[in-house]
């Protein structure tokens, strides 16, 4: 399959590129920065750029949507809206003024409203799945609601399969992130906003490759991407119960450290088994 992946030279994205290429797909990457990869066609596009978006799809069967700002704290709330909501409309209208019929969005479990949250929140059950209420309060959570909304329009109006993974916090195996990850554990009361939720950029990228290999009978699906576990190590109870006192619904299944966000759906329906684990990082410089 010819892929191609929006904002593949970054952080993420970079990842995805090797999953794709490492199962035999032909890649491509949109972004202002060249890709570490020899083996893949690069198109130096600025993606608020319509006209130039919709050049550099021609001859792609689906597309990798995975640019954009990953948060809310370094840039303007208006630049993180504008950014994300108008390169996410480019690319869906790029995509179907070529007629391709599978977008892969990468959305955010920031949907959700907690993590960037001015007010408290809480979980109205546990674990969290797709159905649960979307109450962001920060213009990245906004610019990924809005997004999603994008895909199922287009899914709509054109038949476009369009697939969200809302993933949490990717955690990936760079030095100076390891040595950060492991203040975090000592200091995860800091952190009680993310619901100590995270994502090995692994299994990431594997989500990734099987949702734009998958054959699905719907045209727009949402799926939480994340561990099988909260990367505190403790008991997810417990945190809940200390952080989180209002929370009273809980899943019969629901023990130990589970995360506190399920990937149940994905699982079912992808095939996705999340198979790297905190320790995985944290020894990963020892």
């Amino acid at each position: 399959m010819k892929i191609l992946v929006t904002g593949g030279s970054g952080m993420v994205g970079k990842y995805i590129v090797d999953e794709l290429l490492q199962h035999h797909h032909d890649v491509g990457v949109l972004d202002l920065v060249p890709p570490k990869q020899n083996n893949v066609a690069f198109h130096k596009i600025d993606m608020l750029v319509l006209a130039d978006v919709e050049q550099a799809m021609q001859g792609y069967d689906a597309v990798i949507h995975t640019a954009g700002i990953p948060h809310p704290l370094n840039d303007p709330a208006e630049r993180v809206f504008h950014v994300n909501v108008n390169g996410t409309f480019n690319v869906l209208e790029s995509a179907a003024r070529n007629g391709i019929k599978k977008v892969v969005f990468t959305s955010s479990e920031s949907t959700l409203g907690f993590a960037f949250m001015n007010n408290r929140m809480v979980p109205e059950y546990i674990p969290i799945d797709e159905h649960h209420p979307m109450r962001p309060q920060d213009p990245y959570g906004l610019s990924k609601v809005i997004g999603e909304q994008i895909c199922r329009t287009y899914s709509a109006k054109y038949g476009m399969q369009t697939i969200c993974l809302r993933e949490p916090w990717i955690w990936v195996p760079e030095p100076e992130q390891i040595l950060f990850y492991k203040k975090l554990v000592s200091e995860y009361g800091d952190w009680y906003k993310n619901l100590w939720t995270y994502v090995h950029v692994y299994d990431v990228a594997i989500a990734h490759r099987l949702a734009v290999e998958c054959e699905l009978d719907s045209l727009h699906e949402i799926f939480f991407i994340t561990a099988k576990e909260n990367w505190t190590g403790r008991n997810s109870k417990e945190l809940l119960a200390q952080f989180y006192p209002e929370v009273k619904t809980f899943a019969d299944n629901f023990k130990g450290t589970s995360a506190i966000i399920s990937h149940e759906k994905a699982k079912r329906i992808l095939g996705y088994e999340p198979k790297y684990l905190v320790r995985d990082l944290l020894t990963e410089t020892e």
